[in-house]
């Protein structure tokens, strides 16, 4: 499956768009990379001064817990740009060997139905995050270790925001293609 980026439909400002849509999506991923880093960072810190110190660092199952939640939101959205989210294309593959068109406004399709679905999750998500927020809800243990947890909360909307524009996006190019007639 093609990229966001490789998808062209013709249209100078649509696919101007899909590739500024492009590198926002790599710059979250990059940051989820590092976030990675981060984390593996804080794990091998962690067990050094359990270890030799006998001190753990405070809040790391929660910090991690909160970080890989984060991590798949920064990173998923580009792993859908760059036509890499897993599904089985079987089907598509059938169809675009015998049919482009059929098959790309079938693809059109299910992106539409996967816009669908990251909106509503948006939309429910939404009143958490702000809840959240203005609560300053906390995760941890009193006394121990606290950290909010709103952070996450809009990266998790953040990231479930551009997978919504990246599935939206993809839809659009794909049945523009369909209706032209252009071959991947």
């Amino acid at each position: 499956m093609a990229s966001l980026d490789q998808l062209s439909t013709g249209i100078a400002p649509l696919d101007a768009f899909s590739r500024l849509v492009d590198r926002i999506t790599a710059l979250l991923s990059v940051l989820g990379t590092l976030m990675i880093l981060a984390v593996m960072l804080l794990i091998a810190a962690d067990v050094v001064g359990r270890f030799f110190f006998d001190r753990p660092i405070a809040g790391v199952p929660e910090m991690v817990a909160m970080s890989i939640l984060a991590i798949v939101f920064l990173q998923i959205a580009n792993t859908t740009a760059q036509g890499k989210l897993t599904r089985s294309d079987a089907l598509l593959g059938a169809l675009h060997r015998n049919n482009p068109r059929l098959a790309e406004a079938f693809d059109a399709l299910l992106h539409l139905a996967g816009a669908v679905l990251l909106c509503t999750l948006v939309s429910a998500f939404y009143p958490l995050f702000l809840r959240s927020y203005g609560r300053n809800e906390m995760v941890g243990t009193v006394g121990q270790f606290l950290a909010p947890i709103w952070p996450v909360h809009g990266i998790v909307l953040l990231g479930a925001a551009m997978m919504a524009l990246v599935f939206g996006l993809r839809a659009l190019v794909l049945a523009i293609r369909a209706v032209k007639g252009v071959s991947a």
